[in-house]
This record gives C-alpha cells, sequence and structure tokens, in this order.
C-alpha cells in the first residue's frame, strides 16, 4: 500500500496510471477489511469462550 501511495504522489504519472493505481489500491483495502473482519469475528468467539470458561470455573 505504501508503495502505491509512493507511486501515485509521482507528479510525472498519467492520469490514466493513476486511476489504475487508484482502484488496485482500493481493492487491496477492501481485502485487507475483510481479512481483518474475520480475524476480529475469530477473536471475539475465542473471547466469549473465555468469559463462559471464567462463568463456569467462579461456579465451582
Amino acid at each position: 500500500m505504501e508503495e502505491t501511495v509512493r507511486k501515485l504522489e509521482d507528479s510525472s504519472l498519467s492520469l490514466n496510471d493513476s486511476m489504475a493505481l487508484y482502484a488496485e489500491a482500493c481493492e487491496l483495502l477492501a481485502f485487507c477489511v475483510r481479512e481483518l473482519d474475520g480475524y476480529k469475528g475469530q477473536i471475539m468467539d475465542i473471547h466469549k469462550r473465555i468469559i463462559e470458561k471464567k462463568g463456569e470455573d467462579n461456579e465451582n
């Protein structure tokens, strides 16, 4: 992503090339967001199991 931003900041880049890089960056961002959302769900599941386990341990 940083490399793409550096390329976009290059004033010699044509508008067409800039648009292609921008589209590529947007796709990369969307991929990263999907990946992070998936991991967020996994983390929330683990956290829920930990809380449930703590509740079971406190009952004993």
